[in-house]
């Protein structure tokens, strides 16, 4: 284990991987990981909600509510009126299944790939609030890979870094195209042998002999979007560095560049492809500046409420194509739709689909606000994804029985992308991990890094060690919120009051149990997988759940949508089961009372997300 200077700054990481006896390499990558997250994080403004949660005197609950910002979006709600005005009558797939140049050209038309691009640059300068709204629209009302695909082209894609990064020369070379429809884009960071871990990437770029061109060679693996023609946002080795480069790939093959084809179940109505470079010129100014790890991380904080909205809107659609099936089949002289146990499907569903939406909405104006938005983005994305799943798989299978296998069906269609929406930008065990890692640096970084640092003086390490005693001390006492919304004090139902109090209690006690292992494990806890999402993360995300759950229904109460307030009653109930499972039961009477009053509201059409979403046809119909 290498010594420590006494004047040196502690590297927290670095030593716990070090006592912990990890090798070389895994030190070297985890500490290269870490400083490339703390620079995509150098240009927020404000530490993220958790981590502020966790050193606060008392639960800062507004923090995890809806960031409201006065912006005009004029243009993008102007922009989103037309898409979906555009969209009917467009014939969806072409000829080899993928989206057709006609929905292409429609919605560029319509403005809708200009969103998130900077108005001086031919965009709508939308909010990440606002693209939430687009995609979840667009995606449940139009067609559901259209949603999906303005992440992959304008967050994740190669617009994402280059708003973030670069020049202004690459920005009026290639936004104004991006903004417009024009010109197409993707990502390419994964490889055949690089996936999580993304610093094993091999694939690399040399200087041509004038200087004037990178030479690419190497191989990618699973790019979205790669296609000929369209503009790739590469990660490559660089001069012993990881960076980005803009690569817009040749109209054909050819012996430097060849698209790389195989079957896949997943992304069907687009192209994801491998990527084959032999010495690719690509002209050296479209090196973006930077770290290209900082610039990965930036996108997918920035990008991941996005796979979150998807998610959502194929939740959307499940619920909706459930209905004319439980209103028309008959069991036993009785229609499903009367059953109590088709009842509580419905209502499950709803309860996904409205704390899904909460937390897009929520972790999407958190990155407006400037927060730093790691593990608030993580929460959603692993939440919604967990959650489509469960429906796919559960709540909406079972609602439609065997029916799910045959051809045309939106779960058997689809269920190889309900399933991998779960390890998009990162598998949800992976990004529980790194949320632990990051709220625990947070408490280290607070309250350890001032005792342990060579440079602080001893007035600084007693006065620090008083802070943490004072922490300890706090942990003894009640748990409280800052404030509680207006609404929640005087419209809401009194069950949502409960709520909060066990939500509260559930946060003294997770916070509690955070240190409690932290000291029990200290430099070992990177080994204890299971304590990490078991006891911390998933914990986490229960009670994360609730309080955003909490100020989205105060926020439905000021506008009646009683669907919405008792399927984030619903939610609220669901993770109080999962936090104290010895306590609370679905068998409860609220419980089954509540099922059914929500059950009440789908069937009569008072549930807004699926409003207006294309229910399909009933496959192979009993004949009653």
């Amino acid at each position: 284990m290498s010594k420590q200077n006494n004047n040196q700054e502690p590297d927290l990481i670095k030593d716990a991987l070090e006592k912990a006896g990890k090798s070389q390499e895994e030190i070297d990558i985890v500490s290269q990981l870490d400083k490339a997250q703390d620079k995509a994080d150098e240009h927020r403004l404000k530490t993220g909600v958790l981590q502020t949660a966790l050193l606060a005197r008392a639960l800062p609950l507004s923090l995890f509510a809806v960031q409201k910002q006065a912006v005009d979006e004029t243009m993008a709600e102007q922009s989103l009126e037309n898409c979906l005005r555009a969209l009917p009558g467009k014939t969806l797939l072409d000829g080899d299944g993928k989206v057709s140049g006609e929905v292409i050209e429609a919605l560029s038309a319509a403005g809708y790939w200009g969103l998130p691009i900077e108005k001086k640059y031919g965009g709508s300068g939308a909010s990440k609030h606002f693209l939430a709204k687009a995609m979840l629209e667009v995606g449940s009302k139009g067609a559901e890979i259209l949603g999906g695909l303005l992440s992959i082209e304008r967050l994740i894609g190669a617009a994402g870094p280059l708003m973030f990064r670069g020049t202004e020369a690459q920005k009026q070379e290639f936004l104004p195209s991006l903004a417009d429809g024009t010109l197409r884009s993707g990502f390419g960071g994964t490889e055949p042998s690089a996936g999580c871990n993304i610093t094993k990437i091999t694939t690399y770029g040399k200087d041509s002999d004038d200087g004037e061109n990178i030479l690419i060679y190497g191989d990618k693996l699973f790019i979205s979007n790669a296609w000929y023609g369209h503009l790739i946002a590469l990660l490559i080795r660089y001069k012993d560095n990881l960076r980005v480069l803009l690569v817009k790939l040749p109209d054909c093959d050819s012996q430097e560049f060849n698209i790389v084809n195989y079957e896949i179940h997943a992304l069907r109505q687009i192209h994801n492809k491998g990527l084959h470079f032999n010495g690719l010129k690509v002209p050296a100014k479209n090196l973006l500046p930077g770290d290209g790890l900082s610039l990965i991380f930036h996108d997918l904080d920035d990008g991941r409420f996005a796979v979150a909205a998807s998610a959502a809107v194929r939740m959307r659609r499940i619920l909706a194509s459930c209905l004319p099936w439980v209103d028309s089949r008959i069991t036993f002289g009785v229609k499903l739709k009367e059953r109590q146990y088709i009842k509580h499907l419905l209502a499950m569903q709803a309860a996904y689909i409205a704390g899904s939406e909460a937390l897009v909405y929520w972790a999407a104006s958190l990155i407006d606000s400037g927060f730093q938005g790691d593990v608030s983005s993580m929460i959603t994305k692993t939440r919604a994804t967990d959650w489509l799943r469960e429906i796919s798989t559960n709540y909406g299978m079972f609602t439609h029985g065997g029916r799910f296998v045959l051809k045309g069906h939106t779960i058997g269609d689809n269920l190889a992308d309900d399933m991998v929406a779960s390890v998009y930008e990162g598998p949800n065990p992976m990004l529980g991990k790194a949320a632990v890692k990051s709220i625990s640096k947070a408490f280290a970084e607070s309250y350890l890094k001032p005792i342990l640092s060579g440079k602080s003086s001893l007035w600084v390490k007693m006065k620090a060690l008083g802070e943490l005693s004072f922490y300890f001390m706090r942990l003894l006492a009640p748990a409280k919120a800052e404030s509680v919304p207006e609404a929640l004090a005087a419209e809401l139902p009194k069950a949502f009051k409960a709520y909060l109090s066990f939500a509260l209690t559930a946060w003294h006690r997770w916070r509690i149990s955070l240190i409690y292992n932290l000291i029990k494990y200290q430099e070992k806890m990177a080994d204890e997988d299971l304590v990490m999402l078991e006891s911390i993360y998933e914990p986490l995300t229960a009670i994360t759940s609730m309080f955003v759950a909490i100020n989205a229904a105060a926020d439905a109460a000021k506008t009646g949508d009683l669907a919405k307030i008792d399927a984030l009653s619903l939610l609220c109930m669901e993770m109080r089961i999962k936090l104290a499972p010895h306590r609370f039961k679905r068998t409860d009477k609220a419980y089954k009372a509540l099922t059914e009053k929500l059950a009440e509201h789908i069937l009569a059409g008072r549930f807004q997300p699926i409003e207006a979403v294309p229910q399909g046809t009933i496959l192979q119909p009993y004949n009653q």
